[in-house]
């Protein structure tokens, strides 16, 4: 159900930048219809790939020669199955759903008709999808407890409702991987446990297979908690990555958006406005020995009205373009001096 993207690093600022990309690719588990001869019950995609996350250092701010530390906060997405799908695949899909309980033999065609008057448990029958089918039966489809093998020795253990997986199930994959929880006409849909792999754990809660809801991911080099929609993070929560970076506030469609905050392992922190991923719009950012800018920001660079206060007690209050001073603004000594003029890519180049 997941996704992968390389790691990016901006350090042409003069910087080191964080640049953080925890996007992984989608890779549909099981395969689709067209690769096999049959269709597994869920359609479920995988985390695969984990990027590294570089650590972030202390910057030295120059005088008038600086520029802003930039990165590229891109979380992990998790999305699952395709929204869209043909009307010739879903006939496709559906014959082969119907596949799954179908016998192959006439014999235990036979056995079903006990079926009909009852509800009955049956040893395993054999489909035409390839797998085999264990425990109750209900007017010739699976309904109540049973057991469904796949072809690839993955399998559903759990509660059937008129032919399909509904109810309280686990399923197990051929990789190692496992889930644990509720089920609704074959997807994964309520609350439940998936443990990839590749050791990543997603606890919280599904809909038509993908994460919804209130939710905890954890990998090997991050861990989130918070809401996920249509298998993306969105809404309020919290991303603690394993170099203790951490951004706790909101998220749109998986990337940083709304009014957030972001703190570094040295203890730089920004609070602002953020727009896909990046800081963009009115923002704050602290350096543990006491400087401090307060002001706007573009695409992760200062841009616009800001003002830069040194540790010193020495200032900068006026325009910036591309995070460094450009425009009309003032410079305030720490002894008062007050300088007025216009600055040319963080140079002042005349004073009024």
């Amino acid at each position: 159900m997941l996704e992968y993207t390389g790691q990016t690093k901006a350090n042409s600022e003069g910087f080191h930048s964080v640049v953080d990309s925890d996007i992984e690719s989608w890779i549909k588990r099981p395969k689709s219809s067209s690769q096999q001869d049959y269709r597994k019950l869920f359609e479920l995609t995988k985390h695969c790939y984990a990027a590294k996350l570089p650590q972030a250092n202390c910057d030295e701010i120059p005088e008038f020669d600086t520029y802003e530390d930039s990165f590229l906060q891109r979380p992990s997405m998790c999305t699952n199955k395709s929204s869209k799908q043909s009307y010739e695949i879903m006939k496709e899909e559906k014959q082969q759903e119907k596949e799954l309980i179908t016998p192959i033999n006439d014999e235990d065609k036979h056995l079903l008709l006990r079926s009909d008057q009852e509800q009955c448990k049956l040893l395993a029958i054999k489909m035409k999808s390839g797998g085999c089918y264990t425990g109750q039966w209900y007017k010739r489809k699976p309904h109540g407890i049973g057991e469904y093998l796949f072809a690839d020795s993955s399998r559903y253990v759990g509660e059937w409702n008129n032919g399909f997986a509904s109810g309280k199930g686990e399923y197990y994959y051929a990789d190692g991987g496992h889930y644990k929880g509720e089920f609704h006409l074959n997807s994964m849909h309520g609350t439940g446990i998936y443990k990839y792999a590749d050791g990543t754990v997603y606890d919280g809660q599904w809909m038509n297979d993908k994460y919804h809801g209130y939710g905890i991911e954890i990998k090997n080099e991050s861990q989130y908690k918070g809401k996920f929609k249509n298998g993306l993070k969105h809404g309020q929560g919290t991303l603690v990555f394993s170099n203790q970076e951490k951004y706790e506030g909101s998220f749109v469609n998986g990337l940083f958006e709304g009014k957030g905050v972001f703190i570094w392992p040295d203890g730089r922190r920004y609070e602002g406005d953020w727009k896909k991923g990046v800081m963009h719009g009115q923002g704050m950012l602290q350096w543990l020995d006491g400087r401090i800018y307060v002001g706007q920001y573009v695409n992760d660079k200062r841009q616009g009205f800001g003002t830069f206060q040194f540790a010193d007690g020495r200032k900068y209050a006026g325009q910036w373009m591309n995070g460094l001073q450009h425009g009309s603004g003032e410079f305030t000594e720490f002894h008062g001096q007050v300088t007025k003029g216009v600055w040319r890519d963080g140079k002042l180049f005349s004073i009024y």
